[in-house]
């Protein structure tokens, strides 16, 4: 009888345990994800207006890491900024063949010849994807 007197605090104290990290993993699974390809234009600058962290671009072979870049989405202009200096453009919205089988509403935020669609948002997370040869799918971060 003393063992399962003493069992019961400690079974009590690993469920709560484990009770907690589940409750995390839930919410971290629960992460609001938008699909931004199959959205209209004012609905996709909607989502991605503000400033974005560029963390990385990756493709099947490559992966490159970025440090103090930032992209800011407003509407039909950015701001592209490296280690502080600033250089806005337009983005030059226009709904065209993504050259992988489907159209989206692609925009030059990163090269006039090569533009970039955005995928979708993962909670705090942009993945844009490139259409050049390359292929690169950017991740950004909401700042």
């Amino acid at each position: 009888m003393k063992i399962t007197n003493n069992l019961i605090p400690l079974l009590l104290v690993c469920f709560c345990i484990i009770g907690a990290a589940c409750h995390d993993n839930k919410k971290t699974a629960n992460a609001k994800k938008t699909m931004l390809i199959e959205k209209a234009l004012p609905e996709i600058k909607k989502q991605i207006n503000g400033k974005w962290k560029l963390v990385s671009g990756k493709n099947a072979s490559e992966n490159c890491e970025y440090e103090n870049t930032f992209i800011t989405f407003d509407g039909d202009n950015y701001i592209w900024t490296e280690n502080g200096k600033d250089e806005p453009g337009s983005l030059n919205w226009r709904n065209a063949d993504t050259g992988i089988g489907y159209k989206a509403y692609l925009m030059d935020a990163f090269y006039k010849t090569h533009p970039a669609f955005p995928l979708m948002i993962n909670g705090d997370t942009l993945l844009l994807q490139d259409c050049s040869k390359t292929g690169y799918l950017y991740t950004l971060v909401r700042k």
